[in-house]
C-alpha cells in the first residue's frame, strides 16, 4: 500500500495491540494473582501516559473523563472507559488499566498490567513490534485491526470535498478501504508469526464499527458522523476543552471528540473482543 491515504492513516492511528499474559489454567474471571494485561498502541488505548511526556496530544482536562469514576480526566481520550478497561474488568484482573508512566503505581498494579500506549505514539520506546513481544515471552497476543477510519468525524471533515465534509457528512470510502487493506496484511502476519509456545489472535473491529455507522439508531445512537465535543467535526485533544460546548447526552453519540469513540461505543466494540478473551482464558486453541 502507498500514497496519501496510507500517509493519512499513519497520521491518525497506528495499529493497536493488547498483550494478555495469562496462566493457561486460570479460572475465567477469577484472578488468583497470575493474570495480567499489557496494552500497546495509540490514543485509543492510552489511559494517560501522555500526561507525563512533552506533547500537545493530551486529554487530562475536562470535558474528557466526565463519566469516569469521580469525573476525573485521567488522560483517556473519551468520556469514560476504554476497550482495555473493559477487557481487564471482564477478565477479573482490575477495573482499569493504568498508564505505565504513572509515578504512583504500586507493585501490584505493575504486576497485574499497565498500558504502554501513547496518543500519537509520541513515546516510541513503548511501542514494540510483535517480534519484540514474542521474544520477551508473551504467551498470548491480541491484535486489534484498524477501524473504518473514513467514517471518523475529523476524517470526513478533512478528506471530503467542502460540501460533503460540512453538509452531507458521508464516510470517505478510500480511507476506510486503505484501513481494511492494512487489516488484511496484519491478519496474515499474525498467522505467519505464531510460535509453538505462543498464540497471536487477530480481532477485527472493522465490522462492528461499520454496523454502528450504517445503522446508528439500531444501537441507540442519534449521531454517528459528528462528535459530542464542540462543533463535532474538528475538535480533538487540546481543542476539545472546558470551553467547548458539550452535547446534552454523550451516550447519544458514537464519538466523544472528532477522533475518539464514547465510552458507550467502546463497550459495544468490546463485545467483538470478548470471545477471544474467553478463548484465551479457557486455554483453548
Amino acid at each position: 500500500m502507498g500514497g496519501p491515504c496510507v500517509n493519512f492513516l499513519r497520521f491518525v492511528i497506528q495499529f493497536q495491540l493488547i498483550l494478555l499474559a495469562l496462566a493457561q489454567k486460570q479460572t475465567l474471571r477469577t484472578n488468583s494473582g497470575n493474570l495480567a494485561i499489557f496494552a500497546f498502541g495509540d490514543s485509543f488505548v492510552d489511559p494517560g501516559n501522555n500526561n507525563y511526556i512533552r506533547t500537545i496530544s493530551k486529554a487530562n482536562f475536562p470535558p474528557y473523563g466526565i463519566d469516569f469514576e469521580n469525573q476525573i480526566p485521567t488522560g483517556r481520550f473519551t468520556n469514560g472507559r476504554l476497550v482495555t478497561d473493559y477487557a481487564a474488568s471482564y477478565a477479573g484482573i482490575k477495573d482499569y488499566v493504568p498508564p505505565y508512566l504513572d509515578r504512583n503505581l504500586s507493585m501490584e498494579e505493575l504486576l497485574t498490567g499497565v498500558s504502554f500506549a501513547s496518543a500519537g505514539s509520541g513515546y516510541d520506546p513503548l511501542t514494540p513490534t510483535l517480534t519484540d513481544l514474542l521474544d520477551l515471552g508473551a504467551g498470548n497476543i491480541v491484535m486489534m485491526g484498524l477501524p473504518p477510519l473514513g467514517c471518523f468525524p475529523l476524517v470526513i471533515t478533512l478528506k471530503s470535498n467542502p460540501i460533503n465534509g460540512f453538509l452531507e457528512r458521508q464516510c470517505v470510502t478510500r480511507i476506510s478501504d486503505a484501513a481494511q487493506g492494512f487489516n488484511q496484511i496484519a491478519k496474515q502476519k499474525c498467522k505467519e508469526m505464531e510460535r509453538v509456545d505462543s498464540q497471536i489472535y487477530y480481532v477485527s473491529l472493522y465490522e462492528s464499527y461499520m454496523d454502528i455507522f450504517q445503522d446508528p439508531k439500531k444501537f441507540g445512537f442519534d449521531k454517528a458522523d459528528t462528535s459530542c465535543c464542540g462543533t463535532g467535526i474538528l475538535e480533538v485533544s487540546i481543542f476539545c476543552n472546558r470551553r467547548s460546548r458539550l452535547c446534552p447526552n454523550v451516550s447519544d453519540h458514537v464519538f466523544f471528540d472528532s477522533l475518539h469513540p464514547t465510552e458507550r461505543t467502546y463497550s459495544l466494540l468490546f463485545e467483538a473482543l470478548a470471545p477471544t478473551i474467553d478463548l484465551i482464558l479457557q486455554g483453548k486453541q
